[in-house]
């Protein structure tokens, strides 16, 4: 089984058109194992809700799209912020400089792997630079989704499959 793990940057493309949007709508569509972290439902809440302010999506868009992500977080495996990820989210900043975000993404990912079952595996999707590297470091396999969206653009365009 692969499980995947989405921080902020990844699942927000699931409400709001940007690249990767294709990749993770792929992913909720083929009803994959997700996760997240708590905090990502906050991040993504308030990405929304800057672009309503901003005039890039209408009220009545956010009002649907706050519904669609209410119900996407009562499906996803849910990282609560409990101490034990606190002590890790410090490690991974203290160790790896990241951000405090990115930081609590990263120990949620490390915690979730931890209670796999043999052969399972964790997947990191972020569209986050640092996010990436730092996981890549621990361990992880790492997808982004703006990439995977080019690279079927590509395929599509040069005829290639995969």
């Amino acid at each position: 089984m692969i499980l995947y793990y989405l921080d902020a940057s990844a699942w927000v493309k699931r409400y709001y058109r940007e690249a990767g949007t294709d990749w993770v709508q792929s992913l909720f569509s083929q009803n994959s194992m997700i996760a997240c972290a708590s905090l990502g439902l906050v991040e993504v809440t308030a990405t929304l809700s800057r672009k309503r302010k901003a005039g890039e999506i209408p009220a009545e868009l956010f009002e649907q799209k706050s519904q669609e992500l209410e119900e996407d977080w009562n499906r996803l495996i849910q990282v609560q912020f409990t101490a034990e990820a606190v002590d890790a989210a410090r490690k991974s900043a203290r160790e790896l400089a990241l951000r405090g975000a990115d930081a609590i993404h990263l120990a949620s990912a490390v915690l979730l792997r931890g209670r796999l079952a043999e052969g399972d595996q964790l997947m990191l999707a972020t569209s986050d630079s640092e996010l990436k590297k730092a996981a890549q470091a621990s361990g992880f396999a790492v997808i982004d989704p703006g990439e995977q969206d080019a690279q079927s653009a590509h395929n599509l365009r040069y005829g290639e499959h995969g």
